[in-house]
């Protein structure tokens, strides 16, 4: 196996699609990194077979940077191998399929319509905090039947930063913060015959046990806001930075905007990596956006085009551990860049954009914009 740089390094994060397209010309399958202990999966056909093929790398082990055994806590759905995570998919999958989240369509619109009336009234401003952290925070508030505070979004980027290689100091108090609100008046004050309060009654047919149903409120809280929250922004950055993209959009923002969505995935995965693990000691690596802009799948990876085929596209992940909140991230991302562009004709990012300097999200942590309304 090939030896290479570290994909961690501070260098890389800011930009790490060079270093990903080195790593796909290497010849080896799997690619050791031997600074950090670990194989990565950089290629799509490889990233994709170690997604599916649950039996040999596995993700009960952890697929996070701490094995579970030594983390002292399992993420209920990603930390799970059948039979175990068959039994607690299926403890919510019903609140989770496409069917079932046409229902939010509506609520996600109106939260959206309501965000940009003041966004575009204002001629712009700091995406990140106005749109993209507001948007799924008011949408998931109402999708569980909870209040969640908007320390949430800041409470939710921790966890993923103490999922990966060296979390500043600062994470693990910030993360203490959303536990500290949900053992006191937070989980205790979900709504009534509310998706929240499902799940803490340990779901369909009563399948979450234990501790299970409190991490798994827990889980779908914090996957559900820091994916979509860079979903958001890395989106609003690309079709700034892609103005004939942004105008096929305005051409047909009902029509294209469930591609778009798609493309900004591709283009920008908002998930770094996730781990898999196997049963003689091996560590593996996932890197998402290395597999969405692999050559041989992806024509052009490096442009962004919202009407290519992104079907391929593993930002979601593959196999038995596809995203669940899926559908609801897309009806999100559909709302919000259809009424972009229904309500905007330019944008343009102002000087202080700044990426996230997070190992584990790929996302910005500011991103002021001029906007010009339609």
């Amino acid at each position: 196996m090939a030896e290479a740089d570290d994909p961690f390094e501070r260098r890389h994060l800011d930009d790490p699609y060079p270093f990903y397209a080195y790593l796909r010309t290497q010849p080896s399958d799997l690619i050791e990194i031997p600074e950090r202990g670990v194989f990565v999966a950089a290629r799509h056909d490889v990233a994709r077979a170690v997604l599916r093929d649950h039996t040999t790398y596995r993700s009960g082990l952890g697929v996070q940077w701490i094995p579970v055994d030594q983390a002292g806590i399992r993420a209920t759905f990603i930390e799970n191998d059948p039979p175990v995570h068959t039994r607690v998919r299926r403890a919510v999958q019903k609140w989770c399929t496409p069917r079932a989240m046409a229902d939010m369509v509506d609520v996600v619109d109106g939260i959206v319509e309501e965000i940009f009336d003041g966004l575009v009234a204002t001629g712009g401003g700091e995406v990140m905090s106005t749109l993209a952290r507001r948007v799924p925070l008011r949408v998931m508030s109402e999708w569980l039947g909870l209040d969640l505070p908007d320390a949430a979004a800041t409470w939710a980027d921790a966890s993923f930063r103490l999922g990966a290689p060296e979390p500043p100091e600062a994470s693990a108090e910030h993360f203490a913060g959303f536990l500290e609100w949900a053992l006191g008046d937070g989980f205790a004050s979900v709504r009534t015959n509310g998706f929240a309060e499902a799940i803490l009654s340990g779901g369909d047919d009563e399948r979450l046990h234990d501790d299970e149903r409190f991490v798994a409120l827990a889980s779908i809280i914090i996957a559900g806001l820091d994916t979509t929250v860079h979903l958001i922004g890395n989106g609003v950055a690309a079709l700034a930075a892609n103005p004939d993209q942004l105008a096929s959009l305005i051409d047909d923002p009902s029509g294209r905007a469930p591609a778009a969505v798609e493309e900004i995935l591709r283009f920008d995965a908002p998930v770094r990596f996730f781990l898999r693990r196997t049963d003689d000691g091996r560590s593996v690596v996932v890197l998402f956006g290395s597999a969405n802009r692999d050559e041989r799948v992806f024509e052009a990876p490096h442009r962004f085009v919202i009407d290519r085929d992104t079907s391929a596209h593993l930002a979601f992940g593959s196999g038995i551990h596809l995203c669940l909140g899926a559908p609801l991230a897309r009806i999100e991302g559909a709302s919000v860049f259809r009424t972009l562009a229904e309500r905007v004709c330019s944008i343009e990012v102002l000087r202080g954009a700044e990426r996230t300097d997070s190992a584990a999200i790929r996302g910005f942590a500011a991103l002021p914009v001029r906007l010009t309304a339609r």
